[in-house]
């Protein structure tokens, strides 16, 4: 999943999903450009999916869901005719979770710290 906003462009990958208490936590998978956890309680969930059923664009996404095909690597990032980035920011280099640039350019900035 693509994660896109002003701080950030980030490549997060679902992994483990546990219950702990009365909250649903979600973790990132290694693989991700991000080490993330997401808790969510059940205000969070109910209102989640609220949206979600009410959504005429989830229910064509999800129709059309059996019939797509994945996205092909060597495509171009949203169709825009811009190679696709990875960690670093550069297209040259292959992606990789453990890219040195991507790093280096995290530690340095502080992306995705509070401040």
């Amino acid at each position: 999943m693509r994660v896109t906003s002003d701080l950030a462009d980030l490549d997060i990958k679902l992994g483990r999903i546990s219950r702990r208490g009365e909250e649903l936590v979600v973790e990132s998978a290694p693989e991700s450009s991000l080490d993330a956890r997401i808790r969510i309680d059940a205000s969070d969930a109910r209102g989640m999916m609220g949206k979600v059923l009410k959504s005429g664009a989830v229910w064509g996404f999800l129709l059309r869901l059996p019939f797509s095909r994945p996205a092909r690597a060597t495509r171009t990032s949203r169709g825009r005719g811009r190679p696709a980035l990875n960690e670093g920011g550069d297209a040259g280099v292959p992606r990789s979770p453990d890219n040195p640039a991507w790093r280096a350019r995290r530690e340095s900035t502080g992306l995705n710290k509070p401040w």
